[in-house]
């Protein structure tokens, strides 16, 4: 399918191959910001949509190799609800938008370098008010991206933010320098294998509703590809944590409602796979992406929370196939613009 969403996906492993070999370097700016600011207190992550998903796995990087405590700020308590975050001072606020345009996360990154806050702007423009606003501006490098639906700016996003973990972590507790170099070619290699997503696709399209699952590092590319098929197909998809999906979501797995399960190859990742007999129980019809000896489409096992990336990627994937299928234009969905301008 010949796309200007095809083709910015096609982009990935150039970008992700770019920001990899400036990995160390942010990773020793976000260094030098942290000691600015004496001990760091925690880190919050300020975000909305895709950039939301990219935001979670910061949180489990973060949390996994310092121990901070991590927040995902609502945007709402500073806008609508007049709340100062006075109690921010000595935190990291990591603000993620791709366009840096975005006035509401503008203004609230505003507001919480006043209260003593350490901003760090995530974006693909240099020039944007958030990357001015901000102690230190990562950009993604990522090139114009003209879809509605986000695909090179996401997987970047959540390459930067693994680059800000290992800035604040433990020199061996993040990504080493091997195990940075191996994602370009990683997401080259799923990129060229798209007939096995095609195959998943012919079992699913026919559904209107389904449940995206996984857990841990896949959490985060569950929701992103939920909301890849939502804002592309108008399906309504939903991300599940796999822990989450068993406390009631699952009831509503059925003949009707298929679910695609994310599973690599994390401590986290059998439970997901675990699902898989659980919902054939149901006559659920269950698509498995991972690394897996069942997976119906697979991604190389990198044994690390990079494989968020991956598993993005396939989500991409499933949602561009879909939409070939169905006959739909991803580039433009219904209703919805290249930037939200949210206040």
């Amino acid at each position: 399918m010949n796309t200007k969403m095809s083709s910015e996906m096609t982009e990935q492993p150039q970008v992700l191959g770019r920001l990899a070999e400036r990995f160390g370097a942010i990773a020793e700016q976000v260094r030098e910001v942290a000691a600015e600011s004496g001990a760091v207190k925690g880190v919050a992550f300020l975000a909305r949509g895709s950039s939301d998903n990219s935001a979670l796995l910061g949180r489990y990087a973060i949390e996994q190799q310092t121990g901070l405590p991590t927040s995902l700020v609502a945007p709402s308590i500073v806008t609508v609800y007049k709340q100062r975050p006075e109690l921010y001072r000595g935190w990291l606020l990591v603000a993620l938008s791709q366009s840096g345009r975005t006035p509401e996360i503008v203004d609230i990154a505003g507001r919480y370098a006043e209260c003593g806050a350490s901003v760090v702007a995530v974006t693909n423009n240099p020039d944007s008010a958030l990357a001015r606003a901000a102690r230190l501006h990562v950009a993604l490098d990522a090139g114009p991206e003209l879809a509605v639906p986000a695909t090179k700016t996401v997987t970047s996003q959540m390459l930067a933010i693994l680059a800000i973990a290992a800035g604040l972590g433990d020199a061996d507790a993040g990504l080493s320098e091997a195990d940075v170099a191996r994602i370009p070619d990683a997401a080259a290699t799923i990129l060229a294998d798209f007939a096995p997503v095609e195959r998943v696709v012919a079992a699913l399209a026919e559904h209107r509703g389904m449940a995206i699952v996984g857990r841990g590092a896949c959490y985060p590319a569950a929701l992103e590809t939920a909301l890849k098929l939502q804002e592309t197909l108008g399906v309504m998809a939903h991300g599940f944590s796999s822990a989450d999906f068993r406390h009631g979501p699952i009831a509503v797995c059925g003949p009707d409602a298929p679910a695609v399960l994310l599973a690599g190859s994390g401590p986290a990742d059998d439970d997901t796979r675990a699902l898989r007999s659980d919902l054939a129980a149901r006559s659920a019809h269950v698509a498995e992406l991972g690394t897996g000896p069942n997976a119906d489409a697979a991604w190389p096992a990198l044994g690390t929370m990079a494989e968020c990336i991956l598993a993005t990627v396939r989500g991409q994937q499933l949602a561009l196939a879909t939409a070939a299928h169905l006959g739909v234009d991803p580039d433009q969905p219904t209703g919805l613009n290249k930037v939200t301008l949210t206040h």
